[in-house]
């Protein structure tokens, strides 16, 4: 097995007397791509910023191809391409002006400077946009731009955070294609998602979060599969007790087949696939219903936790 590019060891990121990351290991290796998933507040975008080295860690190490950032920072950061959430160009500079402007903090100029601006919109397929204005591009357009950005120094490693968020269907189908394309070039890649279906279809390995703890690392198939008894299930704890009205509203949002029960802030659902699960959660958020924690039972277990009793809400 190859050694990591990117690792991760007991990291503990601290707000006040609150771990937002709490004992969080994690290795990606070249050719590999890990989806950080987890429910908002579960400490995904937190622990990218200390893997990108924008952060501190109260506790624990974060290493890039075996250098530490907290030993030699700047060496670490050439080793590190970051795209955050939002857009994060000059938009009244041109794409190529951005790129360019990028890879100078990185210490390139001149020849060299100007042949990977060339070869960073190309690999993002923005070969013939390179002269236009940032501020006039579309949400994907930006996104793809901010990933050049990103790999104008060719780092080993790539962490973007909810890449996907602002995206529509098209930019997010292209954006995936890129994905492809860099893991295939070697790059290491840890990307945020709360969307369990993108990662489930993106990544080689998923690591799941919950309250800023790594609750299950593994490949998508021996996470997402259904366990025993041809059913998947999914427990929450929900932020508040939500009304009984609000629980019917949502019961028919769901496909057919998909059982919700609500017990004071207790949720469970059940589904005939991970496919139905995963849409089903996403009614859930859609509708307002705030999690705070959520657990699937592990996919050996043979036997599952007794329904919960029906309550009115």
């Amino acid at each position: 097995m190859a050694a990591a590019a990117l690792c991760l060891r007991n990291l503990r990121v601290r707000y006040g007397d609150r771990f937002a990351v709490d004992g969080v290991s994690i290795e990606v290796r070249r050719g590999e791509v890990v989806g950080l998933v987890g429910p908002n507040g579960s400490g995904k975008s937190t622990t990218l910023a200390a893997a990108a080295g924008l952060l501190d860690p109260f506790e624990g190490d974060v290493a890039a191809l075996g250098l530490l950032q907290s030993a030699d920072p700047a060496g670490f950061a050439m080793h590190i391409g970051f795209v955050p959430q939002s857009c994060a160009l000059y938009e009244e500079l041109t794409v190529a002006e951005n790129v360019a402007f990028f890879g100078k903090l990185f210490g390139l100029a001149g020849r060299d400077l100007r042949r990977r601006t060339v070869r960073a919109l190309s690999r993002v397929g923005l070969g013939d946009r390179g002269g236009h204005r940032v501020g006039a591009l579309s949400g994907g357009l930006k996104q793809r731009a901010n990933l050049a950005a990103a790999l104008i120094h060719d780092p080993a490693v790539l962490l973007l955070d909810e890449p996907t968020a602002a995206l529509d269907c098209a930019a997010r189908d292209r954006f995936f294609t890129d994905l492809d394309r860099l893991r295939d070039d070697g790059h290491a890649i840890l990307f945020t998602t709360h969307h369990g279906e993108e990662a489930e279809g993106a990544c080689d390995r998923i690591a799941v979060l919950e309250r800023g703890r790594l609750v299950a690392c593994g490949e998508p198939r021996d996470l997402l599969r259904a366990p025993a008894g041809g059913r998947a299930l999914l427990y929450g704890h929900l932020r508040s007790r939500p009304l009984r009205f609000a629980v019917q509203a949502l019961r028919t949002k769901l496909a057919a087949g998909v059982k919700l029960e609500v017990t004071g802030r207790r949720l469970r659902l059940a589904a005939g696939s991970n496919e139905d699960l995963g849409r089903a959660l996403a009614a859930v958020l859609a509708e307002g219903f705030e999690l705070e924690s959520f657990r699937t039972p592990p996919a050996a277990l043979d036997r599952r936790p007794a329904p919960l009793a029906t309550e009115a809400a």
